[in-house]
């Protein structure tokens, strides 16, 4: 079973494919504003305020729509979709699950099932499917941020703007690989990026985006909490940007010394956005489904089964969320979940250190992995370690040469004279 667990998972998101039967939310809008940016109609997509979503989510719902007769998308594209989600969040976890074996296969088995999970409820398919690609944008922005590819990771901050206005709320997650300093820096660039991808569109006529108001659904935690509020308009957006953003960063800065933070910080971000909005909307859950699925793997890449537990079940806690409760709830249950996990990860003498992204391990019983326990080691920091030992390995490589130079000299020196003879005698 476990050997044919590819091919099953592939199979069953195929088959979970034909079960979509409602179009998703907007997609054919958007599909249909997409379609007018190819055309070179800019004017218009924006006049009303209900279009919230970004024009790189137009020409991705586009591309979506291809040989759709109808607002649902075509059968091919609906299975291409879902095996491809399935597949490559396996692919995740057997790239960062240490060493061969039935506990890998186990691991990655447990992620397809996570992931079918989600396909079946089926929550990419609720509407704004696009917004999948919003927090893995995040995840590997900050990863080629650590490794000092910053401009590179700034455009994909703008793109995930350019998805979707709200991906601004993720920004903070470079904070779990650089300082405040850096990352406003790149944080300026991204959002640049972001502001391009929308200027054609307020230079070709009304721009209408602002001017959107949101009722407040009953179900919310907003409506529990004031409940006399009937509309949410963009100034109170911006009180809730800075509660997600906040909490995003405080999650990211704090627990930047795990690997895990890559997931956790967009996961954060988003359950605190679940949490803090005035509109209950399933598609919300969509981000959070990879958020959850990319924490299950970077949770695996460690050999502590607790932690593992803790976040297979946080997958499916929030799979179960989406699906029967409201948004209060199930958000607030899974953040608790999540900082559970965090503290997981955690020694008693401090935050634990893991070496490198991913997790550097080894298959010789006699050989463990290093791991520091010296809390907010920077990047300038591992960069000096690193340099040291390079340098302490080429001055070890220089003696080693030398001593066997020296070596062979004498060696020679006593060939040559054997070779030679005894010396003559002196004359008296």
């Amino acid at each position: 079973m476990l050997r044919g667990r590819r091919p099953f998972a592939a199979v069953c998101a195929a088959l979970l494919a034909l079960a979509v039967t409602e179009p998703p939310l907007d997609l054919a809008d958007f599909a249909a504003a997409g379609r007018r940016m190819l055309s070179g109609q800019l004017d218009g997509i924006y006049d009303s305020g209900w279009n919230q979503a970004g024009p790189l989510q137009f020409l991705i719902s586009r591309l979506l729509m291809i040989g759709s007769p109808g607002a649902l998308p075509a059968l091919p594209v609906l299975v291409t979709v879902n095996v491809a989600l399935v597949l490559g969040a396996m692919a995740l976890c057997r790239r960062f699950s240490p060493g061969p074996g039935v506990g890998r296969a186990l691991r990655e088995s447990a992620t397809g099932l996570l992931a079918l999970l989600w396909l079946a409820l089926p929550i990419p398919w609720e509407g704004h499917p696009a917004e999948l690609a919003i927090p893995a944008l995040w995840a590997y922005a900050s990863l080629l941020h650590r490794r000092g590819r910053t401009v590179t990771a700034a455009v994909l901050l703008g793109a995930s703007v350019a998805i979707a206005p709200w991906a601004v709320l993720g920004f903070p997650c470079l904070l779990a690989v650089t300082g405040p300093l850096r990352a406003f820096r790149s944080w300026v660039l991204a959002g640049a990026v972001g502001v391009a991808a929308y200027l054609p569109f307020v230079l070709s006529g009304h721009f209408g985006m602002f001017g959107h108001v949101w009722e407040v659904n009953p179900d919310t935690l907003v409506h529990l909490l004031l409940p006399g509020l009937e509309v949410v308009t963009w100034p109170l957006r911006l009180v809730q940007a800075v509660l997600v953003a906040g909490g995003c960063a405080a999650v990211a800065y704090r627990f930047r010394d795990q690997r895990l933070v890559y997931a956790a910080a967009p996961a954060a971000a988003n359950l605190v956005r679940l949490l803090t909005d005035p509109v209950s909307l399933r598609y919300y859950w969509a981000p959070v489904a990879v958020a959850t699925v990319a924490a299950f793997v970077l949770a695996g890449g460690t050999r502590r089964l607790r932690r593992q537990a803790l976040a297979l079940l946080l997958g499916y806690l929030a799979a179960v969320a989406g699906l029967t409760s409201g948004p209060a709830a199930g958000s607030i249950a899974c953040l608790v979940l999540l900082i559970a996990l965090l503290l997981a990860g955690e020694t008693r003498t401090g935050p634990r250190r893991t070496s490198a992204w991913p997790e550097r391990t080894s298959t010789s019983p006699h050989r463990t992995t290093r791991t520091s326990t010296r809390p907010g080691r920077t990047g300038r920091t591992r960069r000096a370690n690193r340099t040291g030992r390079a340098s302490r390995t080429r001055q070890a490589n220089r003696t080693r040469r030398a001593n066997l130079t020296r070596r062979a000299n004498r060696t020679r020196r006593a060939n040559r004279t054997r070779r030679a003879g005894p010396a003559p005698a002196r004359r008296p």
